[in-house]
């Protein structure tokens, strides 16, 4: 018979968790309103990226995070860069 290199047992971790800070997951609030944009040409959304970059997120960077080449999306005001965590 083989013996197992690691043996867990249910709940074992929390031996080794005591004096640990607790943590809850917390989900992002959804959107209230999305606005899409729609653009002919590339040249049309570099324009309108650069004129709201200048007016709206006063020279901030506009669009941050995971971006796909066809699909972007920023919050305003920018969102706080909050952990998913939160300690307790």
């Amino acid at each position: 018979m083989q013996t197992k290199l690691f043996e867990f047992k249910k709940n074992d971790w929390e031996k080794d968790w005591v004096g640990m800070p607790e943590y809850n997951n917390k989900e992002q609030d959804p959107p209230l309103i999305t606005a899409i944009f729609k653009f002919r040409t590339e040249k049309d959304y570099l324009n309108f990226k650069d004129l709201i970059q200048e007016h709206v997120y006063g020279g901030e960077k506009v669009f941050d995070g995971m971006q796909k080449i066809e699909a972007k999306s920023s919050w305003y005001p920018h969102k706080e860069k909050a952990s998913r965590y939160e300690y307790i």
